[in-house]
């Protein structure tokens, strides 16, 4: 419980001894919610709701709807955190960083400050947030695992489902790259990098290897040891706007022009595309059929403990799903 939450509680003791309580806690007009004993507040809900609107298109008519489901979002939070409390489940500050690391890793991502960059540019958010949401889904994750139990799907469940949705799971390319990252965002300095970037380009169209100057120059440690080469890696894999030009390149040898993407400036070549091979799928489709019952399962709980606990909701205009 966070300490506005808390203090919340201290506030409203008094209420909940008298007979009034429900209608003293609709005139204070900030507590929107009770679960059990978990008070939710309307500035938190508003603030979720807010940021929203802000990164999907609501239409005014649909506000009451959507609103109602940030509100059950709330309630399924806190229905998950009295579990995690029943069952001494504890995810520590340790726990959620190694998680952030793992995502930076997989996102070729060495800075910290870096990742806090992007994550408040496409998420929306303060970083802090980002860490308790994150700290949220790793105790659901944790509470499904020892209060409802998924078993994994097998590997023959895997590849009947590749078997049947192959073709929806696109392509790889097989790609090397130079990157350059900018010191900073600021204008200077964004346009020096992609000077830069073209000169490098440059003396590659004029015969220099591409191989060598990644070594040289490529701020990819992980490729520019191998001269810049990526492997075979699917678009989903990329920066959407790397994957954007990529999947305009067809002909192996090809070098694109300057791409900006928000890891910094590249210079792409192109060197062939392939079906998409169950090996380099297995283990996502394993996690995707794991979430998916996991996802089933959670939802059957939720909605039972929704009917065991005692919720007691003030929210005006609020709509049932």
């Amino acid at each position: 419980m966070t300490i506005k939450r808390i203090s919340l509680c201290l506030t409203f003791i008094f209420i909940l001894g008298n007979a009034h309580a429900v209608s003293s806690w609709e005139v204070f007009d900030r507590i929107i919610a009770v679960v059990n004993d978990t008070p939710i507040i309307k500035s938190e809900l508003e603030q979720k709701f807010d940021r929203l609107t802000s990164i999907k298109n609501i239409r005014k008519s649909r506000y009451n709807v959507e609103k109602s489901r940030v509100l059950d979002k709330f309630i399924q939070e806190a229905i998950v955190r009295q579990e995690a409390e029943r069952q001494a489940i504890l995810v520590s500050e340790e726990k959620v960083m190694i998680h952030i690391k793992k995502l930076m890793r997989s996102n070729n991502i060495n800075s910290l400050d870096q990742f806090k960059k992007i994550v408040e540019q496409r998420e929306k958010m303060p970083f802090p947030e980002y860490k308790d949401e994150i700290r949220q889904q790793l105790t659901t994750e944790q509470v499904i695992s020892i209060a409802i139990g998924v078993s994994p799907p097998s590997h023959e469940e895997a590849r009947e489902w590749f078997k049947n949705n192959r073709r929806k799971l696109g392509y790889q390319v097989h790609l090397k790259h130079i990157l350059i990252r900018p010191k900073d965002r600021s204008f200077s300095e964004e346009k020096r990098v992609s000077q830069e970037v073209k000169n490098l380009r440059t003396r590659i169209i004029r015969g220099e290897s591409f191989e060598k100057i990644a070594a040289e120059y490529s701020q990819d440690p992980g490729s520019a040891r191998n001269g810049g080469d990526l492997g075979w890696v699917s678009l989903a894999e990329l920066d959407p706007y790397m994957a954007n030009k990529v999947h305009r390149m067809r002909k192996p040898g090809q070098l694109s022009g300057v791409i900006k993407s928000g890891y910094g400036y590249h210079i792409v070549k192109y060197l062939g595309r392939r079906a998409m091979p169950y090996e380099a799928v297995e283990n996502r489709i394993l996690n995707m059929l794991y979430q998916r019952n996991m996802q089933v399962q959670f939802e059957k709980w939720v909605a039972q403990m929704r009917r065991e606990s005692d919720i007691k909701i003030y929210m005006e205009n609020y709509v049932k799903s």
